[in-house]
């Protein structure tokens, strides 16, 4: 009987792990089991009411049409402590299942272990019941529960997100993550992955302030809620049902997003304004004066005192992406199918943050900018104060100069009589949409240019029937570049029309391309053409002084060809000076006049790079056409002597660059026919060719 009496409690205990998990909510259950105990700051049970804007997102936690749930926001939401301590005490207590928390470091899952989880099982009555009571069962990473629950706590490692299945993961300070982990990948998918085996009742859990910077300065959101498409937790975000907090006017009673950044906060002057202001300003007063946010309906003031009231419960709502929320509170509309819940939230509304403090930290960081011109501790307030991603200085450059903004009303195929001469380069694109994309651009004095044709090569007669052009594949493809750029010329308003003196080709892209680039410039040779082209190939070498280096194209077995010149021109640099070009907006010395039949695609492909702080650029959208084109211009320029470097004076110039009414490169429309007729090959077109006056983008 005593040996019964013994075995009796071991079975109570065996039974806890077949006890049906208690029908509560997230938040319910978090308020009934967490207690928080931080020494010298809150103690007592977690209530809801402090961070009301949590209670969806924890409840989240327990839906079976979701498999993840995503926090974005600033430091002082106190999202770690529902999303990740909250979570794991709700779990233990009310549905336990094996759980892994994922710290961004080794070293911070340890103090993460000794100062929140231990101290919240040892202050938490029922966690401190449920806790196993032999020693082994309670170290730094792995607790367990006499239930049978495994807590682990680990670090991003391939070690510690593989092999093992979890019903609950819970990532926490994701963008300071390695975002490649030794080489598989991002974390947040290879978390997710190990909670899959539990179908619809396993859960992952990602929260994070954002902390990747924005790369296009000229990203524009398609919907009203995407972040900008940067790495990390915003990246996650995107792929979610994209969720915002709005809050409603205490005046108008219309529903308004508390948004990400400082733009509610209205009455402060422009950043450039204030960059100037900030200097010698009294920092505390200011943030005094501008420390409060303006309702974007009926333009009042909100003071700071009725924060409190704007994030209650009652009357904020979280509303998704194509959602609308009415004066009553009423959310309409179907939130996105996604298997993600994501929520983003500015820092405006952080329980733990004061509208003043948001705004003295973000006027200290552009004092320190405008002294020191160290972008650290601006960066640091808009990813952890306002719950932003943060846009470099020089990208904020780039995106003002709005060229198309100032498109003028120019005739397409027409040589301004301001132009000298004219160059045309072509880019190469394989692949199943082969083609050669072309840009004719006139140059006046001091390379103000004009873009004067824009076109793509696409097909060809193959056999009698219309094919696609392949540049790599087919060698005679390259022959409709004689046909339609070399030999074409282009309208004056002198009557005649002006030749193309020179066209910059580019030999790079893939297998076959060099190849057939090299035997269409011998061809040029015989028929005496080949001083009008160039063979390019662009390096990301740095060396202001020497932009444009000429070498010689090679063979496969990487042997020069002295009979072929290949110019290397240096991207980078050519680049910096497109984009000095187009914040240019008064005409004079390398300013670009947009034209107005150019679309608005070619302006995208102009600012589908950006400048990274090392001087390098990097491509951010796909097409980049545009501005690779123009580098190739410029470069073409260096070659004939007027590019940056370049000696030739606009004073004293060649004939091929004289003003338009001595311009050695002008010829009547008689003698492009005659010279048509006398050239013309058989079964092919003009040798000396006139631009295709009609559409061809």
């Amino acid at each position: 009987m005593t040996q019964f009496a013994a075995a009796l409690p071991i079975v109570h205990e065996a039974a806890r792990a077949f006890r049906a998990a208690q029908r509560l909510s997230v938040a319910e259950g978090i308020k009934n089991s967490l207690v928080i105990r931080q020494p010298g700051g809150f103690s007592g049970p977690w209530d809801a009411r402090e961070t009301p804007y949590m209670v969806e997102p924890v409840n989240s936690l327990a839906s079976r049409v979701h498999d993840a749930v995503c926090f974005v926001g600033p430091a002082r939401t106190g999202k770690s402590m529902a999303i990740i301590d909250g979570w794991a005490a709700y779990n233990i207590t009310c549905d336990p299942g094996d759980m892994l928390i994922v710290q961004m470091s080794q070293d911070k899952a340890r103090e993460f272990s000794k100062v929140r989880i231990d101290r919240e099982i040892r202050y938490s009555p029922l966690l401190a019941e449920l806790m196993s009571p032999r020693g082994h069962d309670d170290n730094t990473h792995d607790k367990l529960f006499r239930h049978g629950m495994w807590l682990k706590i680990g670090w991003p490692s391939a070690t510690q997100l593989s092999s093992s299945d979890y019903r609950y993961v819970a990532m926490t300070d994701y963008d300071r993550w390695p975002q490649n982990i030794e080489g598989e990948g991002p974390g947040f998918p290879m978390g997710r992955k190990r909670t899959q085996t539990f179908l619809s009742r396993g859960m992952a859990a990602v929260e994070s302030s954002p902390r990747f910077d924005v790369e296009d300065p000229q990203w524009r959101p398609s919907t009203p809620h995407e972040a900008p498409p940067v790495e990390g937790i915003l990246g996650i975000y995107n792929t979610s049902d994209r969720r915002r907090w709005y809050w409603r006017c205490p005046d108008c009673k219309n529903y308004f997003e508390a948004a990400p950044g400082m733009s509610l906060f209205a009455t402060l002057p422009s950043e450039k304004e204030l960059l100037e202001i900030v200097r010698s300003a009294d920092l505390a007063k200011m943030a005094d004066d501008y420390s409060e946010v303006v309702c974007p309906h009926c333009s009042v003031p909100i003071h700071r005192r009725h924060k409190a009231e704007l994030n209650r419960l009652e009357t904020a709502r979280w509303v998704a992406d194509g959602q609308t929320v009415t004066s009553d509170g009423e959310v309409l509309g179907d939130r996105p199918a996604a298997r993600i819940a994501g929520y983003w939230m500015g820092g405006v509304a952080a329980a733990y943050q004061s509208w003043d403090g948001l705004v003295l930290r973000y006027l200290e960081g552009l004092r320190d900018y405008a002294l020191t011109g160290s972008e650290l501790l601006l960066k640091s307030t808009t990813n952890l104060d306002q719950g932003t991603a943060y846009t470099p200085q020089h990208l904020k450059a780039d995106k003002d100069a709005q060229a198309e903004d100032r498109a003028e009303e120019l005739e397409r195929y027409h040589v301004p009589d301001k132009a000298r001469f004219v160059i045309a380069t072509v880019d190469v694109q394989g692949g199943t949409d082969g083609r050669f994309v072309v840009e004719v651009r006139a140059f006046g004095e001091h390379l103000e240019s004009w873009l004067v044709d824009r076109y793509m090569i696409r097909h060809t007669e193959r056999n009698g029937e219309t094919a696609q052009v392949d540049p790599g594949g087919f060698p005679e493809d390259w022959d409709l570049l004689t046909e339609k750029v070399v030999n074409s010329t282009y309208k004056t308003s002198l009557g005649s029309e002006l030749r193309v003196y020179r066209v910059g080709v580019d030999t790079g892209g893939e297998e076959g391309v060099t190849a057939n680039a090299v035997a269409w410039y011998r061809r040029l040779r015989k028929q005496q053409l080949s001083s009008r082209v160039l063979l390019l190939k662009g390096s990301s070498r740095r060396n202001p002084e020497r932009p444009m280096v000429k070498g010689h194209a090679r063979t496969n077995a990487g042997k020069p060809m002295r009979d072929l010149p290949l110019w290397q021109p240096d991207t980078n640099y050519y680049k910096d000076i497109i984009a000095a070009s187009l914040r240019r907006t008064v005409p004079g010395p390398s300013y670009f006049h947009p034209a107005n039949w150019l679309p608005l695609s070619y302006y995208e492909e102009l600012r589908a790079e950006v400048r990274q702080p090392n001087g390098t650029w990097k491509k951010v959208r796909k097409r980049n056409e545009a501005l690779d084109l123009w580098v190739y211009a410029l470069a073409v320029c260096e070659s004939l002597g007027y590019g940056a470097k370049g000696k030739k004076s606009w004073d004293a110039p060649p004939q091929w660059a004289a003003p338009l009414a001595d311009n050695s490169e002008l010829i009547s429309s008689e003698q492009r026919r005659a010279e048509q007729k006398a050239k013309k090959p058989a079964k092919r077109r003009s040798s000396v060719a006139r631009s295709d006056w009609s559409s061809r983008l």
